[in-house]
């Protein structure tokens, strides 16, 4: 199957500085070659996995900022990360996918909603120290496509500001957050290397941003459920059954 990818901005090799005419004249020594071929870099995500045999392992790299997806000893899929910062660093060591939820939100981190009009007050909030003004709600952060691998720490879909950014998840991509979630079976070795205190820069993608040129299949259809069957009508009177408490949505302190 052919990778799909997009590249980063290439760059043209500089021009190396010319030697004076008369010194020309007078000597045999030729020009030095000038590179004007233009040269692409590594593209900043890839995914090619969908039919490759093998192991699932995720390395996460926190010095380049990037986390390779390998099915056995092929590496099938590449997408650029921003994971903690040094100060709210992304522990290092081997892991593995504990928790997966496809709509998750941040317990500790999100904003405080005005509760007659919806719109934010106050954004940016660790609801655990920033006390709640009177009239809002709290409305913990998105975190779509969530993959818990350390306690309160996971991959999930974020904004990549081109720079360690979270308190100690790993932000992806949209399409890649979610191309990694449905390749990534509960189990999958998740390993974290390097130090995010030595990472450059790297791409700027807002929510929803495609790092990938190539458009992805769509989220696989759920199984329908069977019809429900007739019941048979019996003369016993049944018990009502207490109202059940909703089940609320996986949640992290972690952003």
């Amino acid at each position: 199957m052919k990778p799909r990818f997009i590249s980063q901005p290439t760059r043209t090799a500089a021009f190396r500085g010319l030697l004076a005419l008369p010194l020309l004249l007078a000597s045999c020594a030729s020009l030095p070659e000038v590179e004007e071929a233009e040269q692409e870099s590594a593209p900043i995500a890839f995914w090619h996995g969908d039919d490759v045999p093998g192991s699932r392992k995720i390395v996460i790299d926190l010095t380049r900022q990037e986390a390779r997806y390998y099915k056995g000893e092929s590496q099938i899929g590449l997408t650029p990360i921003a994971s903690g910062t040094p100060s709210h660093p992304t522990p290092t060591g081997s892991y593995r996918v504990t928790e997966k939820d496809v709509d998750h939100r941040s317990s500790c981190y999100g904003a405080y909603i005005d509760i007659a009009t919806g719109r934010v007050v106050q954004g940016d909030v660790d609801s655990r120290e920033d006390p709640r003004p009177p009239g809002t709600r709290y409305e913990g952060a998105d975190m779509r496509w969530f993959m818990r691998f350390n306690g309160g720490i996971g991959m999930h879909e974020g904004f990549l500001p081109g720079y360690p950014a979270s308190h100690g998840c790993v932000r992806m991509p949209t399409d890649m957050a979610r191309t990694y979630f449905y390749a990534t079976p509960v189990g999958t070795s998740v390993i974290v290397t390097g130090s995010a205190s030595q990472a450059g820069p790297g791409p700027r993608l807002r929510v929803g941003a495609p790092a990938l040129s190539a458009h992805l299949p769509e989220d696989p259809e759920p199984e329908p459920e069977p019809a429900p069957q007739p019941k048979k009508k019996s003369g016993k009177k049944k018990k009502k059954k207490k109202d059940e408490a909703p089940v609320l949505r996986g949640q992290t302190i972690y952003l």
